[in-house]
């Protein structure tokens, strides 16, 4: 899950980020969080990210949150949108570009909480996620955010943009997780990547976006790039362009 902070105080945005923080350590949940103090660095990322949630401040210097949220609307209308402010004065207009929520400062972390279980009611229509059992939680990771997976001493670890899960579980009982997505591609031994993420490729290896890189199968090299050049050319015939 991707989520951005847009606050043009410092202080607000730490304080959502730690709440934030707390959320997810309490929840068990995933989350990949980018803060932003202006409105020309958040908008200029929307051209390369796909935002899950928007936190958006109402005042924002020479703009407000509300104009934000019509040029995301534009963009994505998945996303959703929670706004957070000091009056209650702008609540009718943000509602009207769809707001999930809209909270006042000074909020407590109840009322965040509760905004948060929102969103993850709203989400869940539309997103799809594995859960993975790690240590004595259970862990819900968004596919859109599996990078790659590989198996090491037993356990599968799943590498997301901000983190690693790993569980306790064999690669032959974790394979049908991930094999009804055609956008993951066993790519060797225990190792399948989310082909959304490969930036480019070679005879023997993908080269990721993150700059790591992974091995292609010898045995299977040609069918595995045969397989990616499908996805490739199906993705630019749909209009779809990869990300």
């Amino acid at each position: 899950m991707t989520t951005a902070l847009v606050d043009d105080s410092n202080r607000d945005i730490e304080l959502l980020y730690n709440d934030l923080c707390r959320y997810c350590d309490e929840h068990k949940v995933q989350m990949s969080i980018e803060k932003f103090t202006d409105e020309g660095s958040f908008l200029k990322s929307l051209q390369h990210t796909a935002y899950h949630l928007v936190f958006l401040d109402i005042y924002m210097g020479d703009t407000t949150g509300i104009q934000i949220a019509q040029k995301i609307r534009k963009l994505d209308s998945k996303c959703q949108i929670i706004f957070i402010t000091t009056s209650m004065e702008h609540a009718v207009r943000a509602y009207r570009v769809h707001a999930l929520d809209y909270l006042v400062k000074p909020y407590s972390y109840a009322d965040l909480e509760d905004a948060l279980s929102r969103f993850e009611q709203v989400a869940s229509r539309f997103a799809h996620y594995i859960e993975l059992k790690e240590g004595r939680y259970r862990t819900r990771i968004l596919i859109s955010d599996i990078v790659y997976t590989d198996y090491s001493n037993h356990y599968i670890q799943v590498h997301t943009p901000s983190c690693m899960i790993r569980s306790y579980m064999s690669f032959d009982t974790f394979f049908p997780l991930l094999s009804p997505y055609t956008n993951f591609l066993w790519c060797c031994r225990n190792c399948m990547v989310n082909m959304d993420y490969i930036e480019s490729f070679d005879q023997k290896q993908f080269m990721l976006k993150n700059g790591k890189s992974l091995t292609i199968a010898a045995a299977r090299r040609k069918e595995i790039i045969q397989v990616y050049a499908d996805y490739v050319f199906d993705h630019c015939s749909k209009g779809d362009p990869m990300s």
